[in-house]
């Protein structure tokens, strides 16, 4: 079973996908609205296997979580989800340690498909 936390400034997204993941035998540790929560989250204990992190919050770049992440917690895997469809944001992702993008709009699907390949 994966373990993993949600990142992402819309409660309405976080919430959807963690009853679609809850109901899929996923154990979703904690959602977070930003860096703040979520490192609240990472520094109580809670560590996932997987972040699903957005890209664009009000206050932060995703891009600068993302960097942040991986320089602290590298076993940990991040499945960026954007609704930016940017050939360069994917590379630009992907050369800062994200091992895969997913783009919004998707459906339970793909994300489950997406996790699953970043659980081999």
């Amino acid at each position: 079973m994966n373990k993993i936390i949600i990142v992402d400034d819309s409660a309405v997204l976080r919430t959807t996908i963690q009853n679609a993941l809850n109901s899929e035998g996923y154990e979703v540790l904690a959602t977070a609205q930003g860096s703040q929560e979520l490192y609240n989250a990472l520094n109580n204990g809670l560590v996932p296997e997987i972040i699903l992190l957005d890209m664009f919050f009000p206050e932060e770049s995703g891009m600068d979580i993302l960097k942040s992440l991986k320089e602290q917690y590298p076993e940990i895997k991040v499945l960026v989800i954007t609704a930016m469809h940017k050939e360069s944001l994917a590379k630009e992702v992907k050369a800062a340690g994200a091992d895969d993008i997913l783009y919004k709009p998707f459906d339970m699907d793909d994300l489950t498909t997406a996790i699953q390949k970043l659980s081999v």
